[in-house]
């Protein structure tokens, strides 16, 4: 099978693991039209038609993520899942399931999360609302209407089949060890280095405000060599002064193709070239004129089961693979128990098939 829709973005919701961006695209199905073919229709509680231009949008989704043009069989699951999550769809409205405030809030916290990551930049509430509608090209209630029915219908399956997933995300050490054996060398750290700086924004700056930043700071860099100022004291000092800024940038991880964007790479070979305590001169990024001290300097290496899977974090090595073991456990219920629960409504359902209207 190549598309089980609710499986799969249900699934997402559950592991909060796949990329907003692949969710904002799997959901900017085409709205419904009044000339709109009928595909077929389906009737659990109520009467509801899959027009064509529903099934193509999906068709087309699903072919551009793959880059080839999709054979009839495997168009005609992509027909069969949309039938199947309508079938979901009523019968969670029948037994009267609802997600709450609190359940889509919760949702929309961690897809803000993942796209912000995505993008490289963490975004607003507001800024959120108009990446998913600029992805999706269709108003935030629509999407946000599409949230709350694949919650909604998430929530009705484990309900429905809470036996099936009872223990599931149970992981042994075994299992654990097992996996890490198999897996160890897809366990690793890059080299990387942890930094605080005091810079200036170039951003909108003119050539001469540009200019007039990089004597500034080649001054402070002067006095600190000189000993008359430590790094400290300018850190200090930019909490007052709003010619300059001070942060603790964290760690830069070399392959880091976002960063390598944001800050060029001459800068990060640059970065890369400093010794651990060591504060060099005035160097510049893409974005900003700074002065650099170098914290922390880690080579690349192999994680161990017990090492953070990055400096500074509290998640080890041990920790992922039991998440991502107990996620791939959840995700095999949460398809037997769709498989289950489907076969059951689709006798009970009234579901008729236009061929003639099939877009293959």
């Amino acid at each position: 099978m190549i598309y089980t829709r609710f499986a799969r973005r249900a699934g997402r919701m559950a592991a909060a693991a796949a990329a907003l961006v692949l969710a904002l695209t799997a959901s900017a199905t085409a709205p419904a039209q009044v000339l709109d073919r009928p595909v077929a229709v389906v009737r659990l509680v109520e009467t509801v038609n899959i027009g064509r231009r529903e099934v193509d949008a999906q068709i087309a989704i699903f072919e551009q993520q793959m880059g080839r043009a999709l054979q009839p069989a495997e168009k005609q699951q992509i027909l069969e899942a949309l039938i199947n999550d309508e079938l979901l769809l009523q019968a969670a409205k029948r037994a009267g399931v609802r997600a709450t405030q609190e359940e889509i809030r919760n949702y929309l916290t961690v897809q803000r999360q993942q796209l912000s990551q995505a993008l490289g930049t963490a975004l607003s509430e507001d800024q959120f609302r108009a990446e998913v509608e600029r992805q999706t090209g269709r108003p935030w209630h629509d999407f946000l209407e599409d949230v709350t029915d694949e919650l909604v219908k998430l929530k009705f399956v484990r309900q429905r089949e809470a036996g099936l997933f009872a223990g599931v995300t149970n992981v042994t050490e075994a299992e654990i060890r097992s996996f890490y054996e198999e897996q160890a060398t897809s366990f690793t750290n890059p080299a990387m280095v942890s930094f605080r700086h005091v810079y200036v924004d170039l951003r909108g700056k003119s050539d001469q405000e540009r200019q007039e930043a990089r004597t500034a700071l080649e001054a402070y860099r002067r006095q600190i060599r000189g000993g008359a100022l430590t790094f400290e004291q300018l850190e200090r000092r930019a909490l007052d002064d709003a010619a300059i800024s001070a942060d603790n940038f964290g760690y830069l991880m070399r392959n880091d193709p976002r960063a390598q964007q944001l800050l060029g790479r001459s800068f990060i070979d640059t970065l890369f070239g400093l010794s651990e305590g060591e504060i060099a001169g005035v160097i510049e990024s893409s974005v900003a004129l700074h002065i650099v001290l170098v914290t922390d300097r880690r080579s690349a290496r192999i994680l161990g089961l017990d090492d953070p899977v990055l400096p500074g974090q509290n998640v080890t090595v041990r920790q992922q693979i039991r998440n991502l073991l107990a996620s791939q456990k959840e995700q095999e219920a949460l398809g037997q128990a769709v498989d289950k629960i489907v076969a059951e409504l689709r006798e009970d359902a009234e579901i008729t098939v236009f061929e003639s209207n099939l877009p293959w």
